[in-house]
């Protein structure tokens, strides 16, 4: 049956996209799914970020599908630049299809302890030590950004919903965290972690307002995967010792992040609204146990 073609079902073929925080980590690992299977992307990353560089490696690797990168620079804790953005993306699409609202950061507490085991005079100078602004910080970014950015696309994202009203066009990925949904662990989260858990329910405050118009609102909560958060491999990486703690016994890659962003945005995925989606390899069955 057609309707039930693995290239009709997942295919992204000529699908716009904007994502944001695109030039590291999980953000370029999506890119790089999108761009490989046909779709047009805009690398959304800080001036600083080596845009111009990954673009040239997206094109590249979007030789033979058809797929194509341009990158913005934005600073995505400005509402002034978000809508910037989508006034300048609007010139150029009458439509979007997926819009990823990816970029994080996390803001440790500045004197480093380890929670489990920490005396409670450490514990208390550590979780003191963390600032006003790295809360403020964090929140704009890992929170505050994703309802900007999708109230601003909110227009170009219900465009493409009418051009296709039965596939998967016209959705909204946020990344969140797996950190959002357990409390252990051997470092002090709790700014990102809280600030994740606020993502989490945004997704549904978001899918629930835009339902009207069936834009599509659905959360990642990736577990250990590599970025800029957590240099998997390089000595000194604060999760190192909990790589083999997890069912899975390793950190996603490429793939598993890249195909379940892939799955949502796609005809797929377009009965899917409004949830948040693990991709942890097992890490929250057993984070609250450890």
């Amino acid at each position: 049956m057609a309707s039930l073609d693995i290239a009709r079902l997942f295919g992204v073929k000529g699908y716009v996209a904007v994502v944001t925080g695109g030039s590291s980590g999980i953000g370029f690992m999506i890119c790089k799914g999108l761009v490989v299977n046909g779709a047009k992307v805009y690398l959304v990353a800080l001036p600083a970020d080596p845009i111009d560089e990954r673009v040239a490696e997206l094109c590249d690797l979007g030789r033979d599908s058809g797929g194509t990168a341009i990158g913005i620079a934005c600073d995505v804790s400005s509402k002034q630049s978000i809508s910037e953005l989508a006034a300048g993306i609007a010139q150029k699409e009458q439509h979007i299809d997926l819009l990823v609202s990816n970029a994080g950061i996390r803001r440790d507490p500045r004197i480093p302890c380890d929670v489990q085991a920490a005396p409670l005079d450490e514990l208390q100078a550590s979780m003191w030590s963390s600032e006003h602004s790295d809360w403020a910080d964090t929140f704009s970014v890992n929170s505050t950004a994703h309802y900007f950015l999708s109230v601003a696309f909110l227009p170009l994202l219900a465009a493409a919903v009418k051009k296709d009203e039965d596939g998967g066009r016209g959705s909204i990925v946020i990344t969140s965290s797996c950190a959002s949904m357990h409390n252990v662990t051997n470092v002090d989260l709790t700014s990102y972690a809280t600030s994740k858990a606020a993502t989490d329910h945004l997704v549904k405050l978001l899918a629930a307002k835009f339902s009207r118009f069936y834009v599509r609102v659905n959360g990642i909560n990736p577990g250990f995967v590599p970025s800029k958060m957590n240099p998997v491999g390089e000595e000194g990486n604060i999760f190192s010792n909990l790589f083999d703690k997890v069912p899975a016994r390793r950190a996603g890659g490429e793939e598993d992040i890249a195909s379940v962003v892939i799955y949502l945005a796609s005809r797929a995925g377009a009965y899917v609204d409004g949830i948040s989606l693990c991709v942890d390899g097992g890490r929250i069955l057993l984070a609250n146990g450890q």
